[in-house]
């Protein structure tokens, strides 16, 4: 497997500011299309606001035969502590490539945050959706 697909769901609260759920890495873009349409029809929050669903194609490096692989994010936070400058690496199958590609993309790219993650292939996050708050 060479690519995996990242869905995300995206929602607008604060004008020009995107707020992201990440969902899950999936197999097959199909996978991902599924489990979008699952929670626009039966979760809180992805069903109840206007959120945009966006797949993405995201490079494998190395050979993955198993469950998970690895992926590092970097980014700041503006005035409003909002996530800017968002970094995203390509998924790796291998933990010590991904800390190897992790520790020269914090040399290189400049960024106040960083996190290495493990993904479990087909795993959804954010499953019992989200509520939105508003201040009176």
């Amino acid at each position: 497997m060479k690519t995996l697909y990242c869905l995300t769901f995206h929602t607008s609260p604060n004008g020009d500011y995107r707020e992201g759920f990440h969902i899950g890495l999936f197999r097959t873009f199909e996978e991902a299309r599924s489990v979008e349409q699952r929670c626009r029809e039966q979760v809180p929050g992805y069903r109840d606001y206007d959120c945009e669903a966006e797949i993405t194609p995201v490079s494998v490096i190395g050979e993955c035969n198993g469950e998970c692989v690895y992926r590092f994010v970097g980014w700041n936070e503006n005035e409003d502590l909002d996530e800017v400058d968002i970094l995203e690496s390509d998924c790796y199958a291998d933990l010590h490539q991904a800390e190897t590609a992790f520790q020269k993309a914090q040399g290189t790219h400049p960024r106040a945050q960083w996190a290495l993650n493990r993904w479990t292939i087909g795993q959804c996050h954010w499953q019992d959706g989200f509520v939105r708050v508003f201040p009176e």
